[in-house]
């Protein structure tokens, strides 16, 4: 954090910084929590913890084989935890390797009746060669897991487990160990609960190493119980928040003077406010140009190159106390749901230091550094969108019912290899007669989906499909008649009686050639980042030449022998994919050289037997 300009919109940090190991250390596990996810980004994630190489988010998405190598490699290692229901919709259809994210992403509900929305990550990187202590990350957000382009803020703490707890942890503690309980419907797999332990015994003795001039940093949750958090207020206040109620504003700026109180907030948002509510703050702001999206919602990438951030989505608290400024960030907005009833689960990390180091509120706001984004809110009337935001209220409700309700889909074998799905819940969900329900698998996309009135127990098709477009994920879209209002969205179901051969029919649909089997060979075998680069070069026009090297790249036989010498890993690798992509009667491949086939014999009698520690 710079010095005197915390809240400096100059002061940026890519999410991939914040993803990537410590120098001479490697990801051993993650934790993300979101209240929206697209999963274009939860594919990019493995990939750019595994490689680092991809120049663009976009890249990463044009080069099918980094992505299949990244999931491959770490979706075990891997946590994410969504709101039911606030995936985003793939209307249009998606890739068949968002199969290979079922198992890592876990849908949950607050359990006070409000939204999930704490965005936090939890890291641990272990040491090339294991002769240091684990590092811990843990990163604070505003944002979600998602395409969105606005204003946000974060917080990045390094740090080590020591040997005792360290008190002001507890809080995150507690929220990480209450995911696995906040499951709705499909339980959290195994490995996705062994990862939540491991963290949450590490979070509970971390010792962060604090930012320039930070003298002490402090956590809170909300909406795990009925004790309800909100920031501590002094002589000034500072608020920038994208949504906000009349009820928080008020009990948080009550014993601030109007003309030591600063609001920043949406136009859109600020305009609902009572007048009364407004007088509590001498100064009040938006952003220049300001995008009017949703809380998560989605800008489009155009593939065109980074998108400029535009609209606010930081969440901050400013104030001062005596001699010091304290800056509290998080996911929380200044809502009556985040602040009040504490029904929404929020996480928020207070930073403390002497206002002399950190500036005071009105120094973050100056010209050279926020306020140079800032105009004056001019209040007006806002349009009368009562009867869309009822819409809008109704369609959440039966959005969150149909999440509760616990879909199921039973894949049943056809004689020409096609799979047929049945659609079943455990928990009947009727629809009124003004909204439609529209369902699809998450492969094929909505035109290959089916209307439905209500969702119960009896089994209904939903699709036939190749095995390779088979996943747990079902879109659905809900449309209110009277208004034309939609939301579409993407639900996880429980997927039952899948044959065992679906990821390697992904894998299959992935690596369709000899030329792509070999770019593969090289990514398993070679420099995790080099052999990336290669990889994404190659996606731009480049090639690979030859199974045995050519005078642009060394050979593979060179690097199958290199790999012998060390664990093995590499080649157990190999041996794993050679299994999914041959023949389990002939052991031969459409995509594998036989030259390759006859020197994998070879060395898969000298295999190293893999090394465990029981």
């Amino acid at each position: 954090m710079p010095d005197r300009a915390a809240l400096d919109p100059e002061n940026r940090a890519l999410y991939g910084e914040i993803l990537r190991a410590p120098a001479g250390y490697e990801l051993d596990v993650a934790l993300a929590t979101t209240y929206t996810l697209d999963f274009e980004t939860a594919l990019v994630i493995p990939a750019t913890l595994a490689f680092h190489a991809a120049e663009t988010r976009q890249q990463s998405l044009d080069t099918p084989l980094a992505l299949l190598e990244g999931l491959e490699r770490l979706s075990s290692r891997i946590a994410i935890f969504c709101e039911a229901g606030r995936i985003k919709s793939v209307p249009k259809g998606s890739t068949p390797l968002t199969a290979l994210l079922e198992d890592t992403v876990t849908e949950v509900t607050a359990p006070r009746g409000g939204a999930f929305h704490p965005k936090l990550w939890m890291l641990r990187f272990t040491p090339l060669g294991g002769q240091r202590l684990p590092r811990l990350r843990l990163a604070l957000l505003s944002r979600n897991l998602t395409t969105d382009t606005s204003w946000d803020l974060s917080l990045s703490l390094d740090g080590v487990a020591g040997k005792d707890p360290v008190k002001v942890n507890a809080p995150l503690v507690d929220l990480v160990r209450a995911l696995p309980g906040l499951a709705s419907g499909r339980a959290a797999p195994g490995h996705v609960r062994d990862i939540v332990t491991s963290l949450a015994d590490d979070l509970e003795n971390a010792e962060w190493d604090h930012p320039e001039h930070i003298r002490s940093i402090s956590f809170a949750v909300n909406g795990l119980t009925n004790a309800v958090w909100r920031p501590r207020v002094g002589n000034t206040l500072g608020i920038i928040s994208p949504f906000m109620t009349d009820s928080a504003l008020t009990a948080i700026a009550a014993q601030v003077a109007p003309e030591n109180a600063c609001l920043l907030g949406r136009g859109e948002e600020m305009a609902l406010l009572k007048l009364e509510t407004l007088a509590r703050f001498g100064k009040k702001f938006v952003l220049d140009e300001m995008a009017e999206t949703e809380d998560g919602e989605e800008t489009e990438d155009s593939g065109q190159g980074p998108v400029p951030a535009c609209g606010l989505h930081a969440k901050a608290f400013i104030t001062e106390r005596y001699s010091r400024t304290e800056i509290t960030m998080g996911s929380g907005n200044a809502t009556a749901p985040a602040l009040i009833s504490g029904e929404n689960v929020e996480v928020f990390a207070t930073l403390s230091g002497y206002s002399r180091d950190l500036g005071t509120m009105e120094e973050q706001l100056t010209p050279d550094r926020l306020g140079r984004y800032l105009r004056e809110f001019v209040p007006f009337a806002p349009e009368d969108v009562s009867a869309e935001n009822a819409a809008d209220r109704r369609l959440d409700a039966l959005r969150r019912r149909l999440a509760e309700a616990e879909p199921l889909l039973r894949c049943e074998e056809e004689e020409e290899g096609r799979i047929r799905l049945l659609l079943t819940a455990r928990l009947a969900v009727r629809l009124p007669e003004d909204i439609a329900l529209r369902i699809w698998p998450l492969v094929p996309g909505k035109e290959h989906g089916i209307d439905l009135t209500e969702i119960d127990a009896h089994e209904r098709l939903l699709a036939r499909l190749a095995l390779k477009d088979v996943t747990r994920w079902i879109g659905v879209r809900l449309r209110d008649s009277a208004t034309g209002k939609e939301q579409e969205f993407t639900l996880g179901t429980e997927l039952i009686d899948l044959p065992d051969a679906r990821t390697a029919e992904i894998l299959r649909s992935i690596i369709e050639d000899r030329d792509k089997f070999l770019r593969y060979i090289r990514l398993l075998l070679g420099d995790v980042s080099e052999a990336a680069k290669a990889l994404f070069a190659a996606g731009k026009g480049g090639s690979f030449s030859g199974m045995f090297g050519s005078r642009d790249s060394s050979p593979i036989l060179e690097d199958m022998v290199r790999a012998l010498s060390g664990d093995g890993r590499q080649l157990r690798d190999i041996e794993r994919l050679v299994a999914r992509l041959s023949d389990p009667d002939t052991g031969k491949s459409d995509v594998i050289p036989t030259e390759f086939l006859d020197l994998w014999a070879t060395f898969r009698q000298v295999l190293p037997k893999e090394r465990r520690n029981d």
